[in-house]
């Protein structure tokens, strides 16, 4: 479902002013970083270093940073990584009666498209939103191994989501959210079906996410919007469209996820080891953000 041909690798390596030949030097570059980081207790597989660097836009010191980060939140944000929805564990088969919670298989203008529906409304109170946040997160750990990182667009359809989900979605919660969606590169969020009573929640965001990011996230209260943003042959038939149903893109999902039962449970040991970090990490803005979330006051 991930899978990207090589061909359209070296288109998205153009728009970074790269061929193969300097990606590559980058990628050794970055390889031989890793492996000289005494606290990363698992190595980076080579495919999920060029996607750090597409989404550094090739920036070497970026690049670590993220990394960096990218080992140190699965360590420090155990409540997110833990049991990365590995499909062994039942909760993984109830959140997929409960939502649609799945990706196209063909990407739009080298964008990965997301899409989310409640599935089951007379299930939707047993949805838990941290349930969700993981899964979302277990889709990236598989695509950074194999997908085009260039960017994300993702869909949210509200309806049928009761009001008591949305007075889960803290301050905190949100800053775990962020932390998720700095790692990559949000290109567009749409939200449709969102409730008038969600001014609050559009306020928070507001206030803790950079500007740039902000501007790209889109509430509407209707659905009719997301027809204009997306090919017909696109746009799932749930969505008005004529492309694969979400019916059908969420069995593709799921069979990505029964296919890596090892590579989730080798996930548990992607972390660092804090006693052996050789230097603090540098420019940490999204661990250090939390101050503002504590002190966050939302009129």
């Amino acid at each position: 479902m991930f899978k990207v041909e090589e061909p359209i690798l070296e288109k998205v390596l153009k728009t970074f002013n790269k061929d193969k030949e300097s990606a590559e030097d980058d990628i050794r570059t970055i390889q031989k970083w890793v492996r000289e980081q005494p606290h990363f207790l698992q190595p980076l597989e080579r495919r999920s270093v060029a996607n750090f660097l597409i989404l550094n836009k090739f920036s070497i010191e970026k690049t670590k940073q993220k990394i960096d980060n990218y080992y140190t939140n699965r360590t420090k944000l155990h409540e997110i990584y833990k049991e990365l929805m590995n499909p062994k564990f039942s909760y993984v088969k109830e959140v997929n009666r409960i939502a649609y919670c799945t990706a196209h298989p063909q990407l739009l203008n080298y964008n990965r498209v997301f899409f989310f529906k409640i599935r089951n409304p007379d299930l939707v109170e047993k949805l838990d939103h941290y349930v969700v946040l993981r899964y979302m997160m277990a889709c990236q750990e598989i695509r950074v191994r194999e997908d085009i990182m260039y960017g994300d667009i993702h869909v949210f359809d509200c309806k049928h989501i009761p009001s008591s989900f949305f007075l889960k979605l803290t301050p905190t919660f949100i800053y775990k959210c962020l932390i998720m969606i700095y790692q990559f590169r949000m290109t567009a969020v749409y939200v449709i079906n969102f409730p008038l009573f969600g001014g609050t929640l559009i306020r928070m965001l507001k206030k803790v996410t950079k500007p740039k990011i902000f501007e790209r996230m889109h509430f509407f209260s209707e659905d009719t919007i997301i027809k204009d943003k997306f090919p017909e042959d696109f746009l799932p038939m749930e969505f008005g469209g004529k492309g694969l149903s979400l019916e059908k893109l969420q069995e593709m999902m799921v069979s990505e996820h029964e296919q890596r039962l090892s590579f989730f449970d080798y996930l548990e040991k992607v972390k660092v080891d804090e006693n052996r970090r050789p230097a603090k990490l540098e420019n940490d803005e999204m661990l250090g953000f939390y101050g503002n979330f504590k002190k966050l006051n939302v009129n």
